[in-house]
């Protein structure tokens, strides 16, 4: 499948471990990005080639499953995923009771879906046009796409993001 080219990308992802260790796999991550392609690349090279500590000391491979994008500019994008990456801090989440957990034998993933769809629900995110891009549709069944606004796009593919130089403008 052809990636979709966009330009102006501000995502937040989803990273699934895929290591076949019982102690590592399902775990996940969230970041932000502006470039799909080079940055889950980044992750599963390791920190030295600009991946993240977190996934730089747990064994890869990394997937990315999802993106969340069309954020208005890039603050927003980074509020969101550092809301998502603290949904007990986060002014906006702390209240919501039922994400502070992760239940009893719930999957990491699982979990990262129930803040998501929380998130997505509620303002500010749910007044924006975000779309839900799955990279990995293999998991999009488990995602309740019911709850989302109705206004939010749900995609399949890969995206790859195209950067304007100067002389380009």
């Amino acid at each position: 499948m052809t990636a979709e080219i966009r330009d102006n990308f501000f995502g937040v992802y989803l990273l699934v471990n895929k290591n076949e260790d019982i102690k590592h796999a399902g775990k996940c991550y969230v970041g932000f990005t502006v470039d799909p392609t080079r940055r889950i690349n980044q992750h599963n090279r390791g920190k030295k080639f600009g991946g993240a500590g977190h996934t730089s000391r747990i064994p890869g491979p990394w997937q990315m499953v999802l993106i969340v994008h069309d954020f208005p500019e890039q603050i927003s994008a980074l509020r969101f995923e550092w809301a998502f990456q603290q949904p007990k801090v986060s002014r906006r989440l702390k209240h919501i009771e039922s994400i502070q957990r992760k239940k009893p034998k719930e999957t990491h993933f699982s979990y990262h879906f129930r803040i998501l769809t929380e998130m997505l629900g509620i303002g500010p995110w749910n007044r924006l046009p975000l779309k839900i891009r799955w990279i990995e549709e293999e998991y999009y069944t488990q995602f309740p796409s019911n709850r989302l606004p109705a206004h939010m796009e749900i995609l399949f593919g890969h995206i790859k993001a195209q950067h304007k130089t100067v002389s380009q403008i």
